[in-house]
């Protein structure tokens, strides 16, 4: 079912189609959500929002007036059906509490992410995230891939599929933040073939390269240094928090770094895609507002929110991908006309599989 203006042309399966497969030549910067890992389990924003409700009053000393009294102001927001970003508010919130709110959210967000792993890594094949990486590759040295979330699935995606990522951390067992040594791992010494060749070149292997501006559970602080690691190391656990201390976060290391790093790939992108990402991020919207405008994108997740619908509407040629109501198929729109398929392709695995074949 289609519909579209007076005086337009109506969007098409293959159009749509040759608009995507487009999408990903050299340039194209990734943005994900935490759409994308509720796919996999991990919990949604109503969900942490139900866990804080309980873990927050658990972990929170009695004789902590000010913090309890906050926590009590956010509670009943979202008693009252506010969401969990909504309810925190924008104004810095009182560190004990930020603290508490750090601990929870880590705790809810690790429980699900064992289960998520395990189900990329014992996949039959590489994941819809780690055969786009792999083919975006093929024709450029890296991809910029930019996301909220604290969880690490594009770093599991990415080793699943083989491809190295540049996270601005160097080493292994535990890492340290060094953004030029992080690079420079991704070096490989080339020897020219041929009679005539002389000389070895160094050239970047191809690799993802990720931005987390809200951090991620293996980033801890420990004595002025910054440290990555899957094991319980000494340190502070570098995430930041929904509300307003974000705002203050995001500009003090390690954050201010990877927020560096993801506006100067939007800022140079040719293409955009994003996954579950709801466009609520004041720290990305400065530079993707107006990047958005100017080049081809496509918004996948399974359901547009109004904050993404404005952004599409900012660029007659974007589109957009929602699931229809039962998810068995997906509702299209491009610059107000609108294509309902019976193919799922705001899943991302229908997606790549039907459209770039991979």
């Amino acid at each position: 079912m289609t519909g579209h203006r007076e005086g337009k042309v109506a969007i098409t399966q293959d159009s749509v189609y040759t608009y995507v497969q487009g999408l990903f030549q050299r340039g194209v910067v990734i943005i994900v959500g935490s759409g994308a890992s509720c796919a996999y389990g991990l919990p949604s924003m109503g969900e942490l929002a139900e866990h804080l409700r309980v873990a927050v009053p658990e972990h929170t000393p009695d004789d902590d007036v000010l913090a309890l009294r906050e926590w009590g102001r956010i509670a009943t927001g979202l008693a009252a059906g506010e969401g969990l970003e909504s309810a925190l508010g924008e104004q810095p919130l009182p560190e004990s509490l930020a603290d508490v709110l750090t601990m929870a959210i880590t705790d809810r967000v690790r429980l699900s992410e064992g289960a998520a792993i395990a189900e990329i890594l014992q996949a039959e094949q590489a994941s819809a995230f780690g055969r786009l990486f792999e083919h975006i590759l093929r024709s450029a040295t890296h991809a910029d891939v930019v996301t909220t979330n604290y969880d690490r699935l594009i770093e599991v995606h990415a080793a699943r599929a083989g491809v190295r990522v540049d996270s601005m951390y160097y080493g292994h067992t535990i890492g340290r933040m060094d953004a030029a040594l992080s690079h420079e791992e991704l070096y490989e010494a080339h020897a020219p073939a041929g009679r005539g060749a002389r000389g070895v070149t160094v050239r970047t292997r191809p690799h993802i390269r990720l931005a987390k501006p809200h951090g991620s559970l293996d980033w801890f602080a420990h004595e002025g240094q910054y440290f990555r690691s899957d094991l319980a190391i000494p340190g502070s656990r570098q995430i930041i928090a929904p509300g307003g201390n974000k705002y203050r976060l995001g500009y003090e290391v390690p954050f201010d770094q990877q927020r560096n790093r993801a506006n100067q790939a939007i800022d140079g992108a040719a293409s955009l895609f994003t996954v579950g990402y709801g466009f609520n991020d004041e720290h990305l919207q400065t530079h993707l507002r107006s990047r958005f405008a100017q080049v081809p994108a496509v918004v996948v997740s399974r359901s547009l929110t109004t904050n993404a619908l404005g952004y599409l509407d900012s660029n007659p040629s974007a589109i957009g991908i929602e699931a229809t109501e039962h998810g068995a198929g997906c509702r299209i729109v491009q610059g107000g006309d609108h294509l309902e398929l019976d193919i799922p392709l705001w899943d991302l695995e229908h997606l790549v599989k039907e459209v770039l074949s991979i």
